[in-house]
Protein backbone atom coordinates (compact mmCIF):
# COMPACT_ATOMS: atom_id res chain seq x y z
CA UNK A 1 0.00 0.00 0.00
CA UNK A 2 1.40 3.39 -1.02
CA UNK A 3 0.22 5.63 1.80
CA UNK A 4 0.63 9.36 1.27
CA UNK A 5 2.68 11.27 3.82
CA UNK A 6 0.82 14.07 5.62
CA UNK A 7 1.82 16.81 8.01
CA UNK A 8 0.25 18.79 10.83
CA UNK A 9 -0.24 22.52 10.33
CA UNK A 10 2.87 23.22 12.42
CA UNK A 11 5.10 21.02 10.26
CA UNK A 12 3.54 22.23 6.99
CA UNK A 13 4.12 25.85 8.04
CA UNK A 14 7.75 25.08 8.91
CA UNK A 15 8.29 23.30 5.58
CA UNK A 16 6.92 26.31 3.70
CA UNK A 17 8.63 28.93 5.85
CA UNK A 18 5.40 30.52 7.02
CA UNK A 19 3.43 31.05 10.21
CA UNK A 20 0.58 28.67 10.98
CA UNK A 21 -1.88 31.58 10.88
CA UNK A 22 -0.97 32.20 7.24
CA UNK A 23 -2.03 28.64 6.40
CA UNK A 24 -5.32 29.14 8.22
CA UNK A 25 -5.88 32.34 6.20
CA UNK A 26 -5.07 30.54 2.95
CA UNK A 27 -7.55 27.82 3.85
CA UNK A 28 -10.30 30.33 4.68
CA UNK A 29 -9.74 31.99 1.30
CA UNK A 30 -9.93 28.66 -0.50
CA UNK A 31 -6.31 28.73 -1.65
CA UNK A 32 -5.56 25.40 0.02
CA UNK A 33 -7.82 22.59 1.12
CA UNK A 34 -6.00 20.21 3.46
CA UNK A 35 -7.61 16.91 4.37
CA UNK A 36 -8.98 16.48 7.87
CA UNK A 37 -8.42 13.59 10.24
CA UNK A 38 -11.30 11.91 12.05
CA UNK A 39 -10.55 14.30 14.91
CA UNK A 40 -10.87 17.25 12.47
CA UNK A 41 -7.11 17.95 12.54
CA UNK A 42 -5.70 19.46 9.34
CA UNK A 43 -3.49 17.00 7.44
CA UNK A 44 -1.34 18.62 4.75
CA UNK A 45 -0.04 16.51 1.86
CA UNK A 46 3.15 17.10 -0.09
CA UNK A 47 0.96 18.64 -2.83
CA UNK A 48 -0.56 21.01 -0.24
CA UNK A 49 2.92 22.07 0.88
CA UNK A 50 3.90 22.72 -2.76
CA UNK A 51 0.75 24.82 -3.22
CA UNK A 52 1.64 26.80 -0.08
CA UNK A 53 5.16 27.38 -1.42
CA UNK A 54 3.68 28.61 -4.72
CA UNK A 55 1.48 31.07 -2.83
CA UNK A 56 4.46 32.25 -0.79
CA UNK A 57 6.51 32.83 -3.98
CA UNK A 58 3.68 34.77 -5.60
CA UNK A 59 3.28 36.99 -2.53
CA UNK A 60 6.93 37.41 -1.50
CA UNK A 61 8.76 37.38 -4.83
CA UNK A 62 6.16 38.90 -7.16
CA UNK A 63 4.23 41.11 -4.74
CA UNK A 64 0.86 39.58 -5.62
CA UNK A 65 -1.87 40.16 -3.03
CA UNK A 66 -4.10 37.28 -1.92
CA UNK A 67 -6.94 38.34 -4.23
CA UNK A 68 -4.49 38.11 -7.13
CA UNK A 69 -3.23 34.77 -5.86
CA UNK A 70 -6.82 33.48 -5.92
CA UNK A 71 -7.17 34.48 -9.57
CA UNK A 72 -3.81 32.97 -10.52
CA UNK A 73 -4.57 29.69 -8.76
CA UNK A 74 -8.01 29.44 -10.38
CA UNK A 75 -6.52 30.12 -13.82
CA UNK A 76 -3.80 27.56 -13.14
CA UNK A 77 -6.41 24.93 -12.19
CA UNK A 78 -8.36 25.67 -15.37
CA UNK A 79 -5.21 25.40 -17.47
CA UNK A 80 -4.24 22.07 -15.91
CA UNK A 81 -7.77 20.72 -16.46
CA UNK A 82 -7.73 21.88 -20.10
CA UNK A 83 -4.37 20.14 -20.58
CA UNK A 84 -5.78 16.91 -19.13
CA UNK A 85 -8.80 17.13 -21.41
CA UNK A 86 -6.60 17.81 -24.45
CA UNK A 87 -4.35 14.87 -23.58
CA UNK A 88 -7.40 12.60 -23.26
CA UNK A 89 -8.84 13.79 -26.59
CA UNK A 90 -5.50 13.18 -28.32
CA UNK A 91 -5.35 9.70 -26.81
CA UNK A 92 -8.85 8.93 -28.03
CA UNK A 93 -8.03 10.18 -31.53
CA UNK A 94 -4.94 8.00 -31.69
CA UNK A 95 -7.00 4.94 -30.77
CA UNK A 96 -9.31 5.47 -33.74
Amino acid sequence: MNEQRTYTIRVAAQLAGLHEQSLRTYERRGLINPARSKGNIRRFSDADVEQIRLIKRLVDDLGVNLAGVEVIIQLRRQLLEARRELHELRRQLQEH
